[in-house]
């Protein structure tokens, strides 16, 4: 009997050491993730330092893309994008950038999700150029081809969920890709994107001019911009103090940026922004002040970064008519305002309404487990998606917020984590909610401080 027992003790002994054995030689079998990173065919990986509000590792992934995904002859570019890598386990945030990438940082999504992030930024911008910028091949349906290639590269080592997200033309970019490529994400969750059906989409006018804000705000800002035009001798000047050029002249520059001005206020607006606006006794410094950070976009510098943005937004994205009717006295240089000026010369210029119907059609029928987050005071979000009883999707309008409304900002923010626990099976924290990334316009001014010593 005596033996029958040592002899089971041992088999016990055994059969744990075996299990332990196999247990080890599963751990030491998984390599590396850069090892894993480094054996996908047509990528090249160099680890690099994380975020500094991450915790992990990080990665620098060079991708070669096809030029015309349907038609690999054409050629191809590289595509620069930035991974931080948790936990093979976790979910990955696929941030689909609408334009390039001027840093790797974490998205309020990631942060929240505890997930691995992912950030792409959009073809034919820096970062993702060919060499030949032959602008037939920059389309939505191609770009989203490319996060779909992408989506195929890394789906072997991310085995887990995947959400895709973005910013403005970034969570535009992110639906495009859902509607391509239904089956490549989980969850979609887009921040602040419109869909626009014109080259000059005319939905904006009644909403700056009788909706938005009060009437007495509303006024100021149109007053303030009447106010830049009379002292126009004396802020142009100003201009080249911030160590910018402007081929196409200071005063033109000068004049777009205040015609512009009635839309950024709203876009961007802060609590308090209505009261500060200067009066008719501000001085010089106060008046510039409002528009020095938008004026990159209309020198050289900003024109050039942004010229693949100009070229889809008049042929597939659109965007909105600047109004003139009250400044027409006072406007000298700008009194028809066309954003072809600031498209690539030699591309054809016509505007597709299609790609929009499109896609809206599709998110208002078939886009399910996508969420869609806008601010009241946005222009933008008067061109939001329509949603219907026949997806499952989520929109939310933040009273009071703009175009930098996060998750964190929401009155139903809760109502979000649901969601998100829901669809993806996790459990968040949302007392971590607090973390905010930059905006974009920071995200620019930010890349041109790098670039050259200038005075923003």
């Amino acid at each position: 009997m005596m033996k029958k027992i040592l002899y089971l003790f041992l088999m016990i002994l055994f059969l744990g050491a075996c299990v332990s054995d196999d247990d080890d030689d599963t751990t030491q079998d998984t390599p590396d993730i850069l090892t894993q990173l480094q054996n996908i065919e047509g990528i090249s990986v160099v680890e690099i330092n994380p975020p500094n509000n991450f915790n992990g590792r990080a990665f620098q992934i060079d991708v070669t893309q096809n030029i015309d995904h349907d038609d690999p002859s054409v050629g191809t570019f590289t595509q620069r994008c930035y991974l931080s890598h948790h936990d093979q386990n976790s979910p990955l945030v696929l941030h689909t950038r609408g334009y390039f990438i001027t840093s790797n940082y974490i998205t309020e999504l990631t942060f929240l999700l505890q997930a691995n992030q992912l950030m792409v930024p959009h073809r034919y911008f820096a970062g993702a150029q060919p060499d030949d910028l032959d602008w037939h091949y920059l389309d939505i349906e191609q770009a989203a081809a490319d996060h779909h290639h992408i989506v195929n590269l890394m789906k072997p080592i991310y085995t887990g969920k995947w959400v895709n997200t973005g910013a403005s033309k970034g969570g535009m970019t992110a639906f495009f890709h859902r509607r391509f490529y239904p089956e490549d994400v989980d969850v979609t969750v887009s921040y602040v994107a419109p869909l626009m059906f014109g080259f000059e989409d005319p939905r904006f006018e009644p909403f700056l001019l009788e909706e938005v804000g009060d009437a007495d705000c509303r006024q100021r800002v149109m007053e303030f911009q009447r106010l830049m035009l009379t002292h126009r001798d004396e802020l142009i000047p100003l201009l080249t103090e911030l160590g910018l050029t402007y081929s196409i002249g200071t005063d033109v520059a000068f004049e777009y940026a205040v015609l512009e001005y009635l839309f950024f206020f709203w876009q961007y607006y802060r609590s308090g922004d209505c009261e500060s606006l200067p009066g008719s006794d501000a001085t010089l410094d106060e008046m510039f002040s409002r528009i020095r950070n938008y004026l990159p976009y209309y020198a050289d510098e900003g024109i050039e970064d942004f010229l693949p943005f100009w070229y889809q937004a008049i042929t597939e994205l659109g965007y909105y008519r600047l109004i003139t009717e009250h400044l027409a006295d006072l406007l000298e240089v700008v009194t028809d305002p066309t954003l072809s000026l600031f498209a690539p010369g030699d591309a054809v210029h016509y505007f597709k309404p299609d790609a929009m119907i499109d896609t809206h059609e599709w998110l208002k029928t078939r886009g399910n487990n996508i969420i869609y987050l806008y601010g009241g005071l946005d222009p933008y979000t008067i061109a939001s998606v329509e949603v219907s009883e026949q997806t499952n999707a989520l929109k939310i309008i933040q009273p009071g917020a703009s175009h930098g409304v996060r998750i964190a900002d929401l009155d139903q923010r809760q109502l979000v984590y649901d969601t998100l626990e829901n669809w993806l099976d996790v459990e968040i924290d949302g007392s971590a909610s607090t973390y905010r990334e930059p905006s974009e316009l920071e995200l620019y001014l930010q890349l041109l401080q790098n670039r050259k010593k200038i005075r923003l």
